[in-house]
């Protein structure tokens, strides 16, 4: 559950040019998605749904979801390692609300770094750390138990439904704070006061769920809260809500 409030073109090219690149699995699907969220950090802007398509692409080492590309370069019977590329965080334009009027651009971040899937008697518990090489250099890591696997499987010939709790941990540097809720000295106005954001870690629970209703449609969904930090909240950016409601849902369409 990150922090984002509008789909980019930028993630979306990154993840297609990979997956271009490297389809020599030997069990491979493409699919074409489409996600509606409502996660949204910002005060400036309205809590309505945002609309994100993109393509995914599932095999047997290499996968691309709305979580990310990923490539498996380790594998056990109950861990599996990943490297993996993602964008944790939207930014924002001066034109992007009144809020933000006078404001330098944020970057949407590209963030590089690895993950472990080890399967417990809980579900899997899923450990991940990334740093923004594109904005603001900053880096995060976070921990989520339960829930559904990272990425899609293949389509097994029979209608499933999964549904499952999960919960965990975030963790972003000052850097990211900083650079997607700080007020620079040269930005401030008497509306804004300057906010140098300091590392935050948000914790979260939800509910997660998965459906593969043939071997061309698959849904996804979850829905949950998150406690929202101090270093966030104080921002004059952020919305003042201690805790805040996130919910998507993800339609698939694979050839």
């Amino acid at each position: 559950m990150k922090h984002t409030h509008k789909p980019k073109n930028l993630t979306h090219l990154l993840m297609v040019t990979i997956s271009l690149a490297l389809t020599a699995n030997a069990y491979a699907d493409f699919g074409i998605s489409a996600n509606v969220a409502n996660e949204n950090g910002y005060k400036d802007l309205d809590d309505k749904a945002s609309l994100s398509l993109g393509v995914e692409y599932r095999g047997d080492k290499f996968n691309m979801g709305k979580d990310g590309v990923s490539y498996e370069f380790i594998h056990a019977d109950n861990y599996a390692v990943e490297a993996l590329a993602t964008s944790n965080n939207s930014g924002f334009e001066a034109k992007d609300g009144k809020n933000f009027t006078g404001m330098d651009k944020r970057k949407t971040s590209i963030d590089l770094g690895g993950r472990m899937i080890v399967k417990t008697g809980i579900g899997p518990v899923t450990l991940d750390a990334t740093k923004d090489v594109h904005a603001s250099k900053g880096y995060e890591a976070g921990i989520k138990v339960g829930g559904i696997a990272p990425h899609a499987p293949h389509w097994t010939g029979e209608r499933t439904i999964n549904v499952a709790a999960t919960g965990g941990l975030r963790y972003q540097s000052k850097k990211v704070v900083d650079y997607y809720y700080g007020v620079k000295n040269t930005e401030a106005t008497a509306n804004r006061n300057a906010y140098k954001g300091k590392s935050a870690i948000t914790p979260y629970l939800g509910v997660e769920a998965q459906a593969d209703l043939t071997e061309h449609i698959s849904l996804t969904g979850n829905l949950g809260i998150t406690r929202q930090p101090n270093a966030i909240r104080n921002s004059p950016l952020a919305k003042d809500k201690k805790y805040q409601p996130v919910a998507n849902v993800g339609f698939t369409y694979w050839f």
